[in-house]
């Protein structure tokens, strides 16, 4: 039952992101199918995060209210449908629709797994899975990507989005049959909205959100439009070899514990800065004309985000006292909201000056999240004087 337990909450991960991404190994077809129009197409990853963005607040509220394995069990079946929709869409307008909808029931999966995870092992085990949990979402994105591309190559995107929803059913079934109920009675939190307005009031905390914003961002706007470049020549790949080129994605795998120890020896603001240095190194090197070049950009520009999303995430959670949960909630609003800007704001760049003109906003982004965080990150890691008086998390007492 405990092997059952871990497998299913990997299983979990997996279910929340294989199909949130897969558009952006199918952006040179869905352009083609919208007739050479960029923002339309970036606004089909887009509907997907910012279905995410609004939803997240709510997903961790209801599962206090009916049951954290309901809720992810529920939302691992709903999904199902929104992707069928996709597959089956005949218009842009269909089309988009359906990505909100996925993007609005994703995360009671993958919000509520993470609150689920905390509750159910002891803290020195809970480290642990969620590190499986963690492995599970990104293998869940790479082969969302993967999938969809390989399939879209010889049967077009349709059927690309139709596999996904198979997959998606069949992860469904398997995260019900695996995943038992929680033992601990689920505590409702008070005054949630009140909690909002006070970590808002807390500028290190606002810094914090904007940071994430733009790592999302970049991540979205990146991946989304170097498929359009990689399509033309001198790279001309199909879908498959777009999708394959997914596979630097996993460098998170290896990433995550090393971003750790730099947290430890410099901080998290000097993290950031090394991070987003990494970043813009990969978007540099991203301009050359040469595959293997660009193969080595994306890695670099993979491993600077993710490094400075581990920055940001534990500063939210280590600053935010007993209202951790929420500031965690607050911290997925911005950041989904981020990639769904990222989605579409580049377009416009992509249409006059190419992937360079992209990479330049990414820059920017960049010089003004290293900006912002430098500010907020160093402040002393201290409850705020207006913070909310102790409130119990979500499945158990306060910490």
């Amino acid at each position: 039952m405990k092997d059952r337990r871990r497998v299913a909450v990997v299983l979990a991960g997996a279910a929340a992101f294989l199909s949130l991404y897969a558009p952006q190994s199918l952006m040179p077809l869905l352009h083609a199918w919208l007739g050479a129009n960029a923002a339309l197409a970036g606004l089909i990853v887009s509907a997907g995060t910012f279905g995410v963005a609004v939803a997240a607040p709510f997903a961790g509220l209801l599962a206090d209210r009916i049951g954290r394995q309901r809720v992810i069990v529920l939302a691992a079946f709903i999904v199902v449908l929104p992707t069928a929709a996709v597959a089956l869409a005949q218009s842009p307008t269909q089309l988009i629709v359906a990505r909100l909808l996925q993007g609005i029931f994703l995360p009671g999966i993958f919000g509520v797994t993470v609150a689920y995870i905390g509750s159910e092992w002891p803290q020195q085990q809970a480290r642990k899975v969620t590190a499986l949990y963690v492995a599970g979402t990104i293998g869940g994105g790479f082969c969302g990507r993967f999938t969809s591309g390989l399939v879209a190559e010889f049967a077009g995107w349709h059927w690309g989005f139709g596999v996904l929803a198979f997959g998606q059913l069949l992860l469904a079934i398997a995260i019900r049959a695996w995943l038992p109920p929680q033992r601990e009675r689920v505590r409702s939190i008070s005054t949630p909205l009140a909690t909002m307005r006070a970590l808002l009031r807390r500028a290190e905390l606002r810094g914090a959100y904007a940071v994430g914003f733009s790592l999302l961002f970049a991540l979205v706007g990146g991946f989304t439009y170097v498929t359009l470049r990689l399509a033309e020549p001198p790279f001309s790949l199909g879908p498959a070899a777009l999708s394959a080129i997914f596979a630097v994605y996993l460098i998170s795998v290896f990433v995550t514990p090393f971003s750790g120890k730099l947290l430890n020896r410099y901080g998290h603001a000097r993290v950031l800065m090394i991070a987003w240095s990494i970043t813009v190194s990969g978007l540099a090197l991203s301009l050359l004309p040469h595959l293997m070049s660009m193969i080595a950009a994306l890695t670099l520009f993979s491993a600077g985000l993710f490094i400075a999303q581990t920055a940001a995430t534990s500063f939210v959670a280590e600053a935010s006292g007993d209202a951790r949960a929420t500031s965690v909630g607050l911290y997925v609003l911005f950041y989904y909201l981020g990639g769904s800007v990222g989605g579409v704001l580049p377009a416009p760049l992509w249409m006059h000056f190419g992937w360079p003109g992209v990479a330049a906003l990414i820059v920017a982004v960049g010089a003004l999240s290293v900006t912002i965080g430098w500010r907020s990150f160093r402040f002393a890691l201290r409850p705020a004087a207006d913070a909310p008086a102790p409130l119990p998390e979500a499945g158990g007492e306060a910490p």
